[in-house]
């Protein structure tokens, strides 16, 4: 059976949506924010499309180009409170499809289907090279230069987030003090660098823990060796 995957916090909605969805011999898991559905599309490739629901995650599109560099789906937006404005913002973001909740469930079904069909008709284009790191909860676009963890942005410095993304880079593998001054200061290793770096990490740590209000450390101190990043939390 395919499967979509709707991004919407309203639990009852979206079991109505999917008993519809169901008639047509098609499934669909509810993800309630936008950084929990970017983390399924990063360990999930089976999905048909992507159905996010504006009226319950009101502001899907702060992290909606990053979802976009996550996948090449078609991503569909429907509304309860459309405006031309929005549609031309959601299309310039990523979105495929920014449109009206229809009254009747089976029409916005089919019109799903008919524009999925239409895209399957056309000539397939290479597949692009996806560029979003996640782990633990966290997501992470080079591109856009974001964080966001549970859909809350996580201000960071520029040598912060190059930390960060050095590590995530390296997922569970302990990256050497020498190697991050190296990628993020772009000299070699002194000791005034040495502490600098430690301060920078420190700081970052307490930004990751403080957004997510997690109790466990995203970034692990390997003492006198470096870093490294564990996406495994416990919430």
């Amino acid at each position: 059976m395919n499967t979509i995957l709707a991004v919407d916090k309203d639990a009852i909605v979206h079991e109505r949506e999917t008993a519809e969805w169901e008639n047509y011999g098609i499934s669909a898991l509810r993800a309630d924010t936008m950084s929990e559905a970017i983390n399924m599309l990063a360990h999930r490739d089976d999905f048909l499309f992507i159905a996010i629901n504006e009226d319950t995650i009101p502001d899907f599109m702060s992290q909606l180009r990053i979802m976009r560099d996550a996948t090449n789906l078609s991503i569909f937006v429907i509304t309860s409170n459309y405006s031309i404005d929005k549609k031309i913002r959601a299309m310039d973001c990523g979105a495929d499809v920014y449109d009206h909740f229809n009254a009747y469930i089976k029409n916005n079904i089919i019109d799903a289907l008919a524009l999925l069909k239409a895209k399957k008709s056309r000539p397939k284009r290479q597949p692009k090279q996806l560029r979003v790191l996640t782990g633990g909860g966290i997501i992470l676009s080079p591109l856009h230069r974001s964080v966001f963890i549970n859909d809350i942005k996580v201000s960071l410095t520029k040598k912060e987030f190059d930390i960060l993304q050095c590590l995530m880079a390296d997922n569970e593998r302990v990256v050497s003090h020498s190697r991050l001054i190296r990628k993020v200061w772009g000299h070699k290793v002194e000791l005034k660098e040495t502490v600098v770096l430690w301060k920078t990490v420190d700081r970052l740590r307490s930004k990751l823990s403080k957004v997510s209000q997690s109790t466990n450390e995203y970034i692990e101190i390997e003492r006198g060796v470096g870093y490294r990043f564990s996406a495994s939390q416990k919430r």
